[in-house]
Parts: structure tokens; sequence; C-alpha cells
């Protein structure tokens, strides 16, 4: 193991250029954003952030009535490594001198070959954030199968306990949120009917998360389109109107139902064979399309972060840096030459509130996601 044999990629070079470039937003830091912790394992203590309970009106002089404490439940388990690599091998350290020795006109094209697998370690580093994220809100559970992990496979899903009592299902076959449902579906009675059971359980919903495509069924429904927009006529003619979303969220507004927002994103995944397959990480694992969440907080949690053992103990061969959590490593090798990128975080979500999140699953009438 060797330093970089790329002149440019020093450690002062690195940490500059990572500092200064600007990744894609990614929804993953605003509902878990992130939060540095000691150890490798996590204790998520769900039920945490529970309700208000009112204090008594009492006489002078006499003691305070002593209320229960909330039971707890303790979600456990290990902070994984999330890592990739890149590697530059004879072929592309030739195409690497072939543009240095043809001087400043390709420079561009130099630092782009130099650092181009650094941002595809970070974008990829994030990516998989992104997608245990989306995955943990669009239904409340993980998966790692062949085809969306090249790493770790679960045997066991993973599993953010989300009361039962939580979990929703439609009415019936006509009333699913799906394009083809939208003269029959009934998408605000549903929020009516959640918001009511979730304040019951004395929780105060503000937010309706959901993917574009049930965003679509969701605005294109008749129910929705006639609390949005008022009739409109060409001639004798009834014309539909699809609302815009600022447009549905004021109407919600106004009769006092949670906020929407849409997440509307896709993660590419490589197998182990090298195959690309790019996926909305709101869909399951069998990628059927069915989940709306609704949460008292657009923070639904943490993304725990541990330390890294290649900050923390530096082989003095390797060039690092770091873009906020992810630590950026590269190093080279001879027989054959080899230059190694490699981007990696030990991190996974935490969601203490889930015990105050409702789900719907919009495509099935009988049991939660089947």
């Amino acid at each position: 193991m060797e330093h970089s044999i790329l002149a440019e990629a020093t450690s002062e070079n690195l940490g500059v250029y990572m500092s200064n470039r600007v990744y894609d937003k990614l929804y993953y830091l605003d509902f878990f954003p992130v939060k540095t912790v000691r150890t490798l394992t996590y204790e998520t203590l769900i039920g945490s952030k529970g309700n208000r309970v009112a204090a008594d009106v009492v006489a002078y002089n006499s003691s305070a009535p002593e209320k229960t404490r909330k039971v707890i439940s303790r979600l456990t388990g290990d902070i994984p490594p999330i890592r990739m690599k890149k590697i530059m091998r004879e072929t592309d350290l030739n195409l690497y001198n072939q543009l240095k020795a043809s001087g400043i006109n390709d420079m561009t094209e130099l630092l782009s070959l130099v650092f181009g697998d650094v941002d595809a370690c970070v974008d990829g580093v994030n990516a998989r954030l992104e997608w245990l994220a989306i995955q943990a809100m669009a239904g409340g559970t993980i998966t790692l199968t062949t085809t969306n992990s090249a790493g770790i496979i679960t045997e066991d899903i993973i599993d953010f306990q989300l009361p039962t009592a939580n979990k929703e299902v439609e009415s019936g076959a006509n009333y699913y949120w799906t394009t083809g449902a939208y003269a029959t579906n009934t998408p605000i009675s549903d929020i009516d009917t959640i918001q009511a059971e979730a304040r019951a359980a004395g929780s105060d919903l503000k937010w309706i998360i959901m993917n574009r495509t049930k965003w679509v069924a969701f605005r294109t429904s008749t129910q929705v389109s006639n609390y949005v927009v008022s009739e409109s006529f060409v001639g004798a003619t009834r014309i539909a109107i699809v609302p815009t979303l600022p447009q549905v969220n004021e109407m919600l507004r106004s009769h006092g139902y949670p906020q929407i927002v849409v997440v509307d994103t896709s993660v590419s995944i490589e197998t182990k064979a090298h195959g690309i397959t790019a996926y909305d990480p709101w869909l399951d694992a069998s990628a059927a399309d069915r989940y709306v969440l609704f949460s008292p907080t657009l923070q639904l949690g943490n993304t725990l972060v541990g330390p890294i053992a290649m900050e923390t103990n530096t082989p003095k061969q390797a060039t690092i840096a770091k873009k906020g959590h992810i630590l950026v490593s590269k190093w080279a090798k001879a027989d054959p030459v080899t230059e190694y990128t490699m981007g990696e975080t030990n991190a996974f979500p935490s969601w203490p509130t889930i015990d105050q999140c409702w789900m719907l699953d919009t495509e099935s009438h009988t049991t939660y996601g089947a």
C-alpha cells in the first residue's frame, strides 16, 4: 500500500476540493439529520418523545400527584459500515498521463479524472443512506437483498417497530390510491380517519409524506379535486382540473389537515455482477408502491454516525479527507499499478418518534403490507 500516485491528489488538495464541492441535496438529512455517537452500537428509545401530560390543580400545602412513566421500547443494534470503492487501473492511469502531457487545455478533463472517483464515492455513500432512510419511512422496515445490496444480506427484516395500531389499510379495492381508482377513492376521508385516530391516541399529525407516484394518484382523485377546485365548465361540459401541490396544501391547511411533502428521488443500485438499476427507494422489497406516512414532525429521528477506523487509525500511506461525516481515502499499490479511492461512513437511521406516526397501506384492504 502506497500513497496516491496522482500528483494532484495530495491531502491538502483533496481537503480543499471536498470542502468546496457542493453535492446534490438529499432527503435523508431533512428527515434524519446526522448525529455523531461514540460507539458502533445504537439504542433507539421509542416513545421517549411522548405526549404532554397535564399537571393537576391541587391545594396549597399538598403533595404533587405522581404520574406514571411512559413505557419506552428499546431498539438496539449495530451501526453498520457503508462503503464503496473505485479503482483506476493501468488503462486509466495511461489516460491520466496523456492528459497531463497534453497541457493546460485539458485541465478540466484531468481534474475530472483525478477527482471523479472522489465524487462517485461521496455520492454513493449518500445514496445508500438516502435509500435506507426512505425505505424505513415507506412501511417502517428495511430488507437487504441480493437485488438491492451487494454487501450484507439480512435474513430478517429490520423492523423499526411501528405499532400495529398505527398501521392502516383501505376499506376496499375501490378506495386504493391509484390513478385507476380516481373516481371512487377517498383520500380526504382517509386523512380524516387517521387524523382522528391519532388525536385520540395523543398524536398531532402535521405532515403527510409520500412519493411522486402516490402524489399523482392523490391529486387526480375526484374527491380531492372537488375539495380543491370549484366546478369549471366549458359550455355545458364540466372540466376536471388537476390541482397543484400548493393548491392542495392550502386546502388541507384551511380544513386543519396535515401538509403534504412529496419525496421525489431515485437511487441506482449496483449488484455484485455490476448490473446497475435505478430504483424509487419508496418501493418495498417486492417493488410494490404502497405506503403513505403521517407524522407529527418532519425530523423523524437521526442518522447515527459512529467512529471510522480509517480516520482514527489512518495508515501512513493513505491520503484522507472528509465531506461532512463521509471519509474519502486514496492509496495505490503495485503489480499491477492501481489507484484506489474509497468512501465510507458508519451510519444508520434511528427513529424514536415512530410510535407517534401512522402509515397507510394505500393498496391493501385486508392486511397491512400484503
